[in-house]
């Protein structure tokens, strides 16, 4: 690892840890001067420590100080300027990654670790001028999460309540996911099986029709499953009961793969079983007939007999 990969995940640590000291201690409450070091030292290590693979660290207190003696355009003049000071940080430490390339210090994951805690401390820093309302607010319209509700319920009729419900489950969920880049067995597993949690719970929520519509939005699997049920006379349900299925075969077959202590024979075996009983539970649904019609392309996923 070169010392100036090195220094630059740094820079990116202590410079974040220094922001966020600001905005949340800064002593004037009307717009801020520019940034200067706090005088509190950080202790080494806190800052570049990787945050935790489940639990993420929230900062939103009931009613933040800062926030209740603002005007509303003083909130908004803070907000923008801590987007541009995060912004001016991103943008140096996207730099230095690229710079650094293969011998920056833990790689991507590494650097995309660096990218999370900056959102974090973003995300920090509003919540020490907003109220929590209004924090919610501002992160349904720039966040990832906000973005992907309005994009896929925007045209529906979900209730607001029903909005704000999937936007923090989706948010919930980006915020433990978004920004790794861990493809071993287990960290998939991990991946997929929370995945699948979320949109079990964003199916409570909405619904069927509406959970419909947002797997419309995802993409184009859903829709060509839907058009196959129709074509073969199929139950309307039968779409989401495929994709149940789909879904728990992925979990078991990224299960088998990061079984620790399998031969590759017991391994094939173990897949191979699985799969003889997915088809089953795929031809309980379509039939024998619909089952060879759409092997190729709808039932892509099922494994080769």
């Amino acid at each position: 690892m070169s010392r100036r990969a090195l220094t630059a995940l740094a820079v990116v640590a202590a410079v974040a840890g220094g922001l966020a000291y600001f905005w949340r201690h800064g002593p004037s409450r009307s717009d801020p001067p520019a940034f200067t070091t706090p005088p509190v030292a950080r202790q080494p290590g806190k800052r570049n420590a990787p945050p935790p693979a489940v639990e993420v660290p929230r900062a939103r207190p009931p009613e933040p100080p800062v926030a209740r003696g603002l005007s509303a355009e003083e909130k908004a003049a803070r907000i923008e300027k801590i987007k541009r000071d995060y912004d001016e940080i991103r943008t140096k430490a996207s730099t230095d990654y690229s710079v650094a390339g293969a011998s920056f210090p833990g790689g991507l994951n590494a650097f995309l670790r660096q990218l999370a805690l900056l959102e974090r401390e973003k995300r920090a820093d509003f919540a020490a001028v907003l109220s929590p309302q209004e924090l919610e607010e501002l992160e349904m319209h720039e966040t990832t999460a906000g973005q992907t509700v309005e994009r896929l319920l925007g045209p529906t009729h979900a209730s607001v309540e029903q909005r704000r419900t999937v936007f923090r489950l989706q948010r919930d969920f980006e915020d433990r996911f978004a920004m790794t880049y861990d493809l071993t067995p287990r960290a998939l597993l991990e991946r997929e099986s929370a995945r699948q949690q979320v949109q079990e719970q964003i199916h409570a929520v909405l619904g069927d029709d509406l959970f419909a519509s947002w797997l419309y939005g995802e993409g184009e699997d859903f829709a060509l499953c839907v058009a196959f049920a129709a074509r073969h006379n199929l139950p309307s349900t039968a779409p989401l009961d495929l994709r149940r299925v789909k879904n728990e075969f992925t979990v078991q077959r990224l299960a088998i793969n990061a079984t620790i202590g399998m031969s590759d024979e017991q391994r094939r075996a173990a897949v191979n079983s699985l799969g003889q009983q997915t088809e089953a539970k795929v031809m309980a649904i379509v039939g024998q007939t619909a089952l060879q019609a759409g092997r190729k392309d709808i039932l892509g996923w099922l494994p080769k007999r």
